[in-house]
């Protein structure tokens, strides 16, 4: 693809939404991230196709088709454009029809049969998580929902939130009702952009035991959850919490932050505001926790995204979209 056509699907990404501009063009997240990355290092320049100067003696046709199968494994959902693409990404040049000609030998030319292929390699749910003093920033990722209650200009109102247990950076979006649907709009328009944007190596993703969201779920959750991850490319497990995880450090975190969420929202919500202003309101009162507000971590006082710079030693901030009162 021209480096001019990326920069284009950079720019309109950033304008219009990065989903419906990947939608757009065909392309997944994963991409144009990477295309992002190599723009903000390197300018116009980093957007160049990466050339071979010379084709290794070890890769032969069965090493690229294994590095096409694990693709697919990865995102059963693509066709062969999207995992040629992806192979250029990794160094491998060959055609579409090359990649249509691997999927046609193992007989995956069919999503459905890609989507039980990705699923045979992997139990998603775990038993434990280590210790938070084990974990790195954005390992491990808890998920609750806060119900408001029922306010008469709006009717119920609830805060989900996605929360990177060791450096506290928080996801939050209100909505009216509890679905699956919410959930996965807030995991794969916010949480998972930041995890890509930010470096994170997101491996659990944790559920409290009183979850409303798997209360109201069907009982497929867990594989539903499952084909979104995949799909994005991340290897995360899933996991319960029990009520003596991490001594419960846990559910403090939960409270701590409900507390400032509530305490932000509950006078607006009082005094008549729409809920699409509320919306714009709770973003602004997340950017402004993950930036500005400091947090005791040992002796020290950081905020999340400090923090997370501190463990890191980087200097990254939220991407620009983060900035902006997106409407969702």
């Amino acid at each position: 693809m021209q480096k001019d056509l990326k920069f284009n699907i950079i720019t309109e990404g950033q304008k219009n939404g990065i989903s419906s501009t990947c939608r757009k063009y065909n392309i997944s997240r994963t991409i144009y991230y990477k295309w992002l990355k190599r723009y903000q290092s390197l300018g116009m320049e980093g957007l160049e196709d990466i050339k071979k100067d010379f084709v290794p003696i070890n890769k032969t046709n069965q090493q690229i088709e294994k590095a096409i199968l694990n693709l697919i494994r990865t995102y059963p959902n693509y066709g062969p454009r999207a995992i040629k693409y992806l192979l250029e990404e990794i160094n491998y040049h060959v055609s579409e029809s090359a990649v249509f000609n691997v999927m046609k030998r193992n007989n995956l030319t069919n999503k459905e049969n890609r989507l039980r292929f990705a699923r045979k390699r992997r139990q998603k749910q775990t038993q434990t998580i280590p210790p938070i003093s084990e974990l790195n920033s954005g390992e491990c990722w808890l998920f609750w929902i806060t119900d408001y209650g029922n306010f008469d200009n709006i009717g119920n109102l609830y805060e989900y939130t996605i929360f990177d247990l060791k450096s506290r950076i928080a996801c939050s979006r209100l909505y009216t009702d509890i679905c699956y649907e919410h959930f996965e709009d807030l995991l794969t328009g916010v949480a998972l952009p930041i995890e890509l944007t930010l470096n994170l190596n997101a491996r659990y993703l944790c559920f409290f035991s009183d979850s409303k969201l798997l209360k109201h779920s069907s009982k497929d959750f867990v594989s539903k959850l499952n084909d979104i991850l995949i799909d994005s490319g991340f290897d995360i497990d899933i996991h319960i919490i029990k009520t003596n995880d991490n001594n419960g450090k846990l559910l403090d975190f939960r409270s701590q932050y409900t507390k400032g969420s509530m305490t932000s929202l509950l006078p607006l919500i009082n005094s008549g505001m729409s809920f699409v202003d509320l919306k714009a309101q709770l973003q602004q009162h997340v950017r402004n926790y993950n930036i500005n507000n400091k947090h005791l971590y040992d002796t020290v006082l950081y905020s999340p995204i400090e923090y997370h710079n501190h463990l890191t030693n980087s200097k990254l901030i939220l991407p620009i979209w983060a900035y902006i009162n997106r409407q969702y």
